[in-house]
């Protein structure tokens, strides 16, 4: 059925064959976390950016150059 079971370490990109060529999981076969660096969001709608800086998040318009801090609050439990 094509299914392996390892590890698999890359040394650098892993690129679908074509822009928007692809998904990473499915609506039934989601990825559990997905740990990156800064994370980068774009489509025919928009261009953004999010990036953890020390205390915040913030989130980068690539198209205007504006850059917004997410406001969080903690929630009591």
């Amino acid at each position: 059925d094509g299914r392996f079971t390892t590890n698999l370490t890359v040394g650098g990109n892993v690129l679908p064959s074509q822009d928007e060529g692809g998904d990473l999981g499915s609506a039934t076969k989601r990825w559990a976390n997905l740990y990156t660096g800064d994370l980068h969001l774009k489509n025919d709608r928009g261009d953004w950016t999010i990036v953890e800086e020390k205390d915040y998040l913030s989130v980068i318009n690539n198209k205007t150059g504006k850059k917004y801090k997410m406001v969080l609050q903690e929630v009591e439990e």
